[in-house]
């Protein structure tokens, strides 16, 4: 038996046990297949919308521009070869880019808050004081603005590197030009792990495919339930199993429903339901 085959069993199991098994059984084909055998809940690849731009250099010719843009980056990653984790992401019409696979994750994750209305990469460049007092410089990896007006830099580093870049946010901070933000916080793998990459992948594909009625129908159904459920239990007695899914992930997108473990969400994940809604559901 393979590990796949292993670990797939393994889930079943448990979900028979939480009363969920139902969830396996073969359904016949005019129900359709669970996943993303449903055409309407697929992601699509799109090109950036375009709009109409006056060409500078010639004014009576008209030309097709993306409506991309750097943001405030100070510089563009260089992309040296195909085994690196360099790359980038859109955020509305803001390229946001990375250069290693964890700074990627805690990008996404970032990305997955409904609170922030700017985010840009490699911006603001800070001034610190070495240990010898020279005057260096310092990029910041992100910079986020939230609805609320806050300003915060983000510095991506290893847990095992804490203490040095504790230190270093710290010099930053006692320079004039910390003023530019009004935090600068540390992000590690334990913020930016790979179950909190998975669970913001699935945030950002509900704000795509949920149906607002699926999404009032589901505010209803979690209103009347107390403490905490289990994911798979809201996945019951539902007209569509697929729609129902993309729902309560938009709720956890909302912060109405949310876990606190900040571990990968599963059918068998225990959820709580906050009526007012939150920056997140994606907690821990």
């Amino acid at each position: 038996m393979s590990v796949i085959h292993s670990r797939s069993l393994a889930q079943k199991i448990a979900k028979s046990r939480a009363g969920l098994g139902c969830q396996d059984s073969r359904r016949s084909r005019q129900h359709g297949v669970s996943s993303m055998a449903v055409t309407s809940l697929r992601r699509i690849v799109a090109l950036p919308e375009e709009r109409p731009v006056l060409c500078s250099t010639a004014p009576s010719w008209r030309r097709v521009l993306l409506d991309r843009t750097h943001g405030l980056a100070t510089r563009i990653p260089p992309l040296k070869n195909a085994r690196t984790a360099r790359g980038w992401t859109y955020f509305g019409d803001t390229i946001v880019y990375h250069e290693s696979e964890l700074e990627h994750r805690v990008s996404l994750r970032l990305q997955a808050r409904n609170d922030i209305a700017q985010l840009h990469s490699q911006f603001p460049v800070f001034n610190y004081r070495d240990d010898t007092g020279k005057l260096r410089e310092h990029t910041s990896d992100f910079y986020v603005v939230y609805k609320d007006g806050y300003r915060q830099a983000v510095v991506v580093k290893h847990e095992r590197k804490r203490k040095p870049t504790e230190a270093l946010i710290d010099s930053i901070s006692a320079d004039p030009s910390a003023q530019q933000v009004d935090g600068i916080i540390l992000r590690t793998e334990k913020y930016g792990s790979i179950d909190a990459l998975e669970n913001a992948l699935m945030v950002r594909w509900s704000r795509e495919y949920h149906n607002q009625d699926d999404v009032d129908e589901l505010v209803n159904v979690v209103s009347g339930l107390h403490g905490w459920f289990r994911f798979g239990r809201l996945l019951q007695n539902c007209g569509s199993i697929e729609r129902r899914r993309v729902a309560v992930w938009r709720l956890i997108d909302l912060g109405i429903l949310f876990s606190v473990t900040g571990e990968k969400i599963s059918d068998l994940s225990f959820l709580g339901y906050a009526p007012a809604g939150g920056p997140t559901g994606l907690l821990g």
